[in-house]
């Protein structure tokens, strides 16, 4: 039985932690936050902490904290025997240099509180500085997840980055849509089958291939159309900048 105690109130705490609490040979022992209230949508049973009180013994400790927070949390475990992990895609080992045993556990997803994930499905990318704790992270991270992936700092900082373009800012791109739409009076649900097809797509294509619209086709007299529409500087500024991204990657094809 591995024994976890976890760190952390966000997004991503508030999953692993249920994750934890349905995976076989893994019992979660204890849960700590600065803040107790911000642990009331957790688990009842399982007792927590706050920051800074006597930790409780375990084999795994997950620090599933912002990135800046990790080193000023590591301070309340100086001393504390068991393998401390972080959950973070950019940052490495070393900002656990307060830990003998150090890892880390970064799950390739984006997650909200009131989406449910199927755990399972999501890539757990690990790290550690020693052989034996990398035994005992894949153990624990398979129990998690079927996609168990060990991964060095760089190529793991890489593929943060990868996901950053992918999810966030995608993402941010698809609220600009929206805005676009509810200051014309229309539904973003119009976007939806739109969205959806381009998510399929990119399962199924190369992003390169799957590519459309004005710029890649350089379509001149919409680019400059969609320009007039936008009324905000910083707005132009990014519809140019990505639309030159794309007719520089097909250039030689325009």
């Amino acid at each position: 039985m591995i024994r976890v105690v976890l760190i952390g109130s966000g997004n991503l705490a508030y999953h692993l932690h249920k994750a934890l609490l349905g995976a076989e040979d893994v019992m979660l022992t204890g849960l700590v936050a600065r803040r107790p209230e911000a642990l009331s949508d957790f688990d009842p049973v399982v007792p927590k902490k706050t920051l800074g009180t006597v930790p409780d013994a375990a084999d795994v400790y997950i620090l599933a904290v912002a990135d800046g927070a990790i080193a000023e949390v590591m301070k309340n475990y100086q001393g504390v025997e068991g393998l401390f992990v972080h959950t973070s895609g950019a940052m490495d080992l070393m900002v656990l240099k307060d830990a003998s045993r150090r890892g880390v556990l970064y799950p390739l997803q984006t997650f909200s509180k009131a989406r449910a994930i199927d755990f399972k499905k999501v890539p757990l990318c690990i790290e550690a500085a020693l052989e034996s704790d990398a035994v005992l992270l894949t153990a624990l991270a398979r129990a998690l997840s079927t996609q168990v992936l060990e991964i060095p700092t760089a190529k793991r900082r890489a593929l943060h980055l990868a996901a950053v373009y992918v999810n966030n800012f995608s993402n941010h791109m698809m609220y600009l849509g929206e805005t676009i739409c509810a200051e014309a009076g229309l539904s973003k649900s119009l976007l939806g089958p739109l969205l959806d097809e381009t998510c399929a797509k990119a399962k199924d294509l190369s992003a390169y291939s799957a590519q459309t619209g004005p710029a890649r086709r350089n379509d001149t007299e919409t680019l400059e159309a969609h320009l007039r529409m936008l009324t905000g500087e910083d707005d132009k500024e990014l519809y140019i900048k990505i639309s030159e991204s794309i007719q520089r990657t097909y250039e030689q094809e325009l």
